[in-house]
């Protein structure tokens, strides 16, 4: 179960950390054959001081080539090839580490270390001790260091390895930027001996009520822990009692008039605080019901037009590494466009990006980088799907924002082994969080009678992504006509359009990799999904340009050019022609 750390206090290891690149892997237990008596092998009885300890590179006798003390210094969290510009293209290990002071007589009964996101395998030690590893690289991971903190200075070491993997989530081809590195913060979180790892809010809706539960995972609770839950602003408490699994639960209704429900067009957050015993969360929650009604997306049940645009986490010059103010600029596009709805592709992204959703009333589709080729066969690689599946969704599934869970992105509608498996996905899924709608992005297929869905995938979906790139890849961008319309099947919403420009790059309508082609394939795939009943919204490909290293011709240069916005914030003209087309579907 994730460690639900954000409304806590904690001591943040962010700052200044060494880093030492190892690309032939030599410094994991290097000095530890070199430790011994004096005999034949070793006459002087070398016992090198440990490259963990302040001086060892000076050591007399014998140069120390590695120490932790004393690599580059890098601002973590960072991308560490754009923080070490020589190491851009750098993929292998590189061993960060940082001292920290710890007092030990101020610091609650349990202190856990927290990491938001590692690229890609990460391999922990604190003051020599092993703490363990995690594998992916865009979801959070923790460890109960309580025994192995000291009073006073304290070194953490991580080992990171960003080499692509063929039986790796993502595996070895993606097409965008491996950024390697501790992308996100660290911090020490401090909880008592009962505490509150994690909770579950859920609301439904009927006519004239709001029906809210709270499911708390409290960890090492007595018989006769008091575990609560309450919104203040509502004027509402419920006390939360013990399953057989020891989950503690409770729930309320209230009368529908008394709530704000949260939505786009108000983004109501109300204060919701849980407690078991000492430990109290508190953070800022909506209320609200998204689900399918008829092969209508509905939320609260209202019809909803998914106005959207995908987005990369990706700055220039930062990599990964995004602070608040990069959130706030993919906000301020966003609302600009008049969007209601972002596909954070292919991985998750930041925590705050989702927090930010909340408060913009910016609805989210969030994925796993289940991408292309992945071996779904493999019981390994499976295992580790749920395991990304599971940390992002036990990370967000209290926002409010966040409405459809992705479980894949353009995977092979013919591979028996993938039809398989996909559904055991989407039912994990559902076992993890019923409140949201089960998503993937799907390819298309051309026949004598119209564009039709055939990817079995979409029996087991909720809502259906498409990826089509008619006008760009093929075909006419106005092709879109001839999908087979079931206004009551399946929802449709378009997870990927559009094509390719270099800003400022002008010329013909028909000049490809001009701003004007663009916009043209834009103005040719609105007007085609406009008239469709069974598509409920879009999100074209994609919000700004981004690190590509297949996309090598003289308009990309490494990177993709499929975004209505450059690399450094310069709109395109598709941009506009987007904008004007949310303004007249706006209800």
């Amino acid at each position: 179960m994730h460690l639900l750390s954000y409304p806590r206090d904690s001591v943040s290891l962010d700052g200044t950390w060494q880093a030492i690149p190892d690309q032939y892997e030599m410094y994991d237990g290097y000095f530890e054959d070199m430790v011994g008596d004096d005999d034949e092998d070793n006459p002087a009885g070398f016992s090198p001081k440990s490259i963990y300890e302040v001086g060892a590179s000076e050591q007399e006798g014998m140069p120390v080539d590695f120490n932790v003390h004393d690599g580059y210094s890098v601002d973590i969290p960072a991308s560490f090839g754009e923080a070490v510009t020589e190491f851009r293209h750098y993929e292998g290990w590189v061993w960060f580490a940082r001292t920290f002071d710890w007092d030990a007589e101020t610091a609650d009964d349990q202190t856990h270390l927290q990491f938001g996101a590692v690229n890609y395998k990460a391999e922990v030690w604190l003051n020599g001790e092993r703490l363990g590893e995690h594998e992916g690289g865009f979801t959070p991971f923790s460890f109960d260091v309580t025994d192995e903190l000291v009073d006073g200075e304290n070194l953490v070491v991580v080992k990171v390895d960003n080499k692509r993997y063929d039986d790796g989530i993502p595996n070895a081809s993606t097409d965008w930027f491996n950024f390697g590195g501790i992308n996100r913060s660290v911090e020490l979180v401090s909880v008592p001996e009962t505490y509150i790892r994690n909770y579950k809010l859920e609301t439904e809706l009927s006519e004239d009520s709001v029906h809210v539960s709270v499911q708390a995972w409290v960890e090492h609770a007595a018989g006769d822990a008091e575990v609560t839950a309450s919104l203040p602003e509502l004027d509402t408490s419920l006390k939360l009692t013990a399953d057989d699994d020891g989950v503690f639960t409770g729930e309320v209704t209230l009368a529908r008039t008394d709530v704000t429900l949260w939505s786009p067009s108000d983004p109501r957050l109300y204060t919701l605080e849980v407690t078991a015993d000492s430990d109290t969360l508190e953070e800022a929650v909506g209320l609200r019901e998204v689900e399918v009604v008829d092969g209508d997306i509905q939320l609260n049940g209202e019809d909803l037009w998914l106005r959207g645009i995908a987005l990369h986490e990706e700055s220039a010059g930062k990599g990964r590494a995004l602070d608040i103010e990069d959130v706030n600029e993919r906000f301020e596009w966003l609302s600009e466009l008049g969007c209601n709805y972002a596909r954070l592709a292919h991985y998750p992204h930041t925590e705050e990006m989702a927090r930010k959703a909340d408060e913009e009333g910016i609805l989210l589709w969030e994925e796993v980088p289940a991408y292309w080729d992945i071996n779904f066969g493999d019981e390994e690689i499976q295992e580790l799907y749920r395991q990304q599946l599971r940390e992002v969704t036990q990370r967000d599934w209290n926002r409010a924002s966040v409405a459809l869970w992705s479980i894949a992105n353009e995977t092979d509608h013919k591979d028996d082994t993938r039809n398989e498996v996909l559904p055991q996905m989407a039912d994990y899924v559902r076992e993890l969080d019923e409140t949201r709608l089960v998503t993937a992005a799907c390819f298309v297929d051309d026949t004598d009678d119209g564009i039709v869905l055939k990817d079995p995938l979409k029996e087991n979906l909720d809502v259906v992504g498409i990826n089509q790139y008619y006008g760009w890849y093929y075909g006419d961008a106005d092709d879109m006509q001839q999908f087979q319309e079931d206004p009551d099947g399946t929802p449709v919403v378009v997870s990927e359009t559009g094509g390719g420009a270099k800003w400022g790059h002008h010329g013909d309508e028909d000049e490809r990799w001009t701003e004007e082609f663009q916009a043209e394939i834009y103005r040719g795939q609105t007007e085609a999904i406009d008239g469709n009943d069974q598509i409920a919204g879009m999100a074209p490909w994609i919000l700004f340009d981004f690190r590509a290293p297949m996309r090598q011709n003289e308009h990309q240069r490494g990177y993709n050019r499929k975004g209505v916005v450059d690399q450094h914030g310069r709109k395109k003209q598709a941009f506009h022609v987007l904008r004007e087309f949310y303004q007249e579907k706006r209800p």
